[in-house]
């Protein structure tokens, strides 16, 4: 989901005249909690059938969430991030409230085709999920229970959390390529107004 809203925001940006250049210069305060973030969410995956990652996974997790949801904070500034922080929010308070896991819903994973996810939920290599029929309450509403299925190639299941992130990532990017471009075709044409002088 959040590779696809990339690639729109890169799409829109573009036809909006905006620089992909300038994605490259984008600063982002606090980038390397979302680095390790990144590489703790990594880890749980690729090292899921460890002893460690299996007792303490779900807390490796909930570690990531919370440097996520720093580096967004520090740049709230930023067109979007407000968007992607409150989305995040959301996918963290259902983590806390259910055992530091998310749930899913396992019919979905099976529309998606994604069963392999299912046998590492239920033999416990995969420690950061749970089934959402295991959960009661509000929180059931803010698991993983919308279905993108197949044919689409990257078929998965996700949440509201995840949709509120998405449309925030579309709005960062296209906005930071326009911020840029229009910032760079103002000062061009203040410096041509300054030279006719």
């Amino acid at each position: 989901m959040f590779l696809e809203a990339v690639i729109l925001g890169v799409i829109i940006g573009i036809v909006r005249n905006g620089s992909l250049r300038n994605i490259s210069i984008t600063k982002i305060r606090g980038w390397f909690l979302a680095i390790l973030a990144f590489v703790l969410q990594i880890s749980t995956l690729m090292f899921r059938d460890m002893s460690f990652i299996i007792s303490y996974g779900r807390y490796l997790y909930v570690i990531s969430a919370i440097l996520i949801l720093l580096t967004l904070a520090v740049n709230i500034d930023k067109k979007g991030m407000w968007l992607i922080l409150i989305g995040a929010i959301l996918n963290f308070l259902v983590v806390i409230m259910n055992q530091n896991r998310m749930p899913i819903d396992f019919d979905g994973l099976r529309l998606a085709g994604l069963q392999n996810i299912i046998d590492g939920i239920m033999d416990g290599s995969i420690s950061n999920y749970m089934s959402l029929d295991e959960v009661t309450g509000w929180t059931r509403h803010l698991g993983k229970y919308i279905v993108i299925p197949k044919p689409y190639p990257m078929a998965k299941v996700i949440s509201i959390g995840d949709i509120l992130m998405s449309i925030g990532i579309i709005l960062l990017i296209q906005g930071e390529m326009l911020k840029s471009y229009m910032s760079m075709k103002n000062r061009m044409v203040r410096m041509g107004y300054r030279g006719r002088r």
